[in-house]
């Protein structure tokens, strides 16, 4: 495997009775009573794609007022850009800020950061705090966003030649690093949830993966100069039926809340454009799962004819 320097040391339970009170331990987050759910988003900096640790820098301090201020707002879960924790251990100190934010405000959490893994390799994932601020689920980015390549194959084939390990991660971390094998569909107390990260959304295949897997609400984390496309959030909405979270860091744009009950494809919330922002929806996950009852296009789908998609070049 790769060397690197910077390798330095839900079920949530509730019981209820329809004619009597609902009894629920102490410790026991209580879930959201009905299907109506309030998101939080956080277009914000922190740790970037090629950034190796800073003294001084510690960037969960920056998040902590965030998750604190959706607790207050009601929101069930509030959803950080990619990359933004950096290089750490997980669990580790900067994870364990976020649990405690978490835990203490009994909200979910979705973030960014490049996991350091024991035999010194790396991967671009997306943490999944639960209200009892443990870490419940992990995604690593399945598709790599590479900048360069060697110029003397096929564009984007083979990476660029002759180049050290410790080049490759502050320029181009995402040629080596451990990529995802898997798009998992994750329980949360108030539905289902998918996670992409950045350049997994360029492909259609993700999201309606991980829609016909049963996903209600896609989390799309970005941290990438320009805006998250408007277009493939709607296209997605559309043809896939779920409602979306899309974030990026605060140098770029298009941080989004958006559902499907709303023809056509609505984004209801959005962030302005290249600047440090927060904003919150309330997504109704009753109607979400009428409307994928109801497809008709989920039950005149053709996989018969979708071979072509398994197949590892185009024609």
């Amino acid at each position: 495997m790769h060397h690197h320097p910077f390798n330095k040391p839900l079920a949530v339970t509730a019981f209820c009775i329809l004619t009597m009170p609902r009894w629920v331990a102490a410790e026991e987050p209580v879930p959201p009573p009905d299907s109506r759910v309030k998101i939080a988003a956080v277009q914000i900096s922190g740790y970037d794609k090629g950034d190796l640790p800073r003294d001084g820098f510690k960037p969960a301090d920056n998040f902590v007022p965030y998750i604190d201020r959706a607790g207050r707002d009601g929101a069930q879960l509030v959803v950080f850009p990619e990359y933004v924790l950096g290089h750490i251990q997980v669990p580790g100190p900067e994870s364990d800020k976020i649990a405690a934010a978490a835990k203490a405000n009994s909200i979910y959490v979705i973030i960014g950061c490049w996991e350091l893994l024991p035999d010194d390799g790396f991967a671009n994932t997306a943490l999944i705090f639960d209200r009892n601020g443990k870490i419940s689920g992990k995604y690593r980015k399945t598709h790599a966003a590479i900048d360069h390549f060697d110029e003397n194959d096929l564009p984007w084939k083979n990476p660029p030649r002759d180049k050290s390990n410790e080049w490759m991660i502050e320029n181009d971390p995402e040629w080596i690093m451990q990529i995802g094998q898997e798009l998992p569909v994750f329980d949360f107390d108030f539905g289902k949830v998918g996670i992409m990260t950045c350049y997994d959304g360029w492909f259609p295949e993700p999201a309606r993966i991980l829609s016909l897997k049963g996903a209600e609400l896609l989390v799309w984390i970005n941290g990438r100069g320009g805006s998250v496309e408007d277009f493939i959030v709607k296209s997605i909405l559309f043809q896939s039926h779920v409602a979306m979270v899309a974030t990026n860091q605060a140098y770029g744009s298009g941080t989004m809340i958006a559902d499907c009950s709303k023809r056509p494809a609505f984004i209801i919330t959005r962030a302005p454009d290249r600047t440090e922002s927060y904003i919150t929806a309330t997504i109704d996950f009753k109607r979400i799962r009428e409307i994928r009852f109801r497809s008709r296009n989920f039950q005149q789908r053709r996989p018969d004819l979708y071979g072509p998609l398994t197949e590892p070049k185009p024609h």
